[in-house]
């Protein structure tokens, strides 16, 4: 996937990214919100950059044009959380997860980012439904979803990498072929 949009270009994540993103991989918010271990050090900074290079490879970088710098990623996978509800079976679905670093939010680069990959994969990619969530604790990401269009499927409860769980909700947006199928439902898990 190689996408632009007014201010961003979302590519596959490069080896030359690693320097913007070692700014952030380990910052301990990233890792709250994404649920996701803390690299400790730069060598565990080092190991998470290359464990997502070689593991996720829909690992898109969010370079943001004007200072040429990747200041967040997407992550498309072929596994969505919510496959197995009765109301998606025989369609196809992506999950997605998405970050983008502290310094760069609130100017609306994760809504351009998101609205431009969801309509990839629907428009070029043919896929029905795309699914995300979020944790309960995060309002802003519960707004972005919100506003991009994702309904609220399932509650669920997320194993955390220091122990514990989180609330979370799991989302999904219909293609437009597919979009009465959820109204408003949400399940608890």
């Amino acid at each position: 996937m190689y996408l632009e949009t007014a201010r961003l270009i979302l590519r596959r994540m490069e080896e030359s990214d690693y320097s913007d993103m070692r700014e952030y991989i380990a910052d301990p918010e990233r890792c709250r919100m994404m649920g996701d271990w803390r690299p400790r050090n730069e060598a565990e900074t080092r190991e998470a950059f290359e464990w997502l290079m070689a593991n996720e490879k829909r690992f898109y970088a969010m370079v943001l044009k004007s200072e040429n710098k990747c200041v967040g990623y997407i992550i498309v996978s072929n596994f969505p959380d919510v496959e197995n509800l009765p109301e998606l079976a025989g369609l196809v679905g992506r999950s997605l997860a998405f970050y983008v670093a502290r310094a760069y939010r609130r100017r609306g680069y994760a809504q351009e980012a998101l609205e431009a990959t969801i309509g990839y994969l629907f428009e070029r990619r043919g896929v029905d439904y795309v699914n995300s969530g979020y944790f309960t604790f995060n309002e802003p990401s519960r707004r972005l979803h919100e506003k991009l269009g994702f309904t609220p499927i399932e509650r669920t409860q997320v194993p955390l990498p220091e122990g514990g769980t989180a609330a979370g909700v799991e989302t999904v947006i219909m293609s437009p072929a597919h979009r009465a199928r959820f109204e408003g439902r949400v399940s608890e898990k």
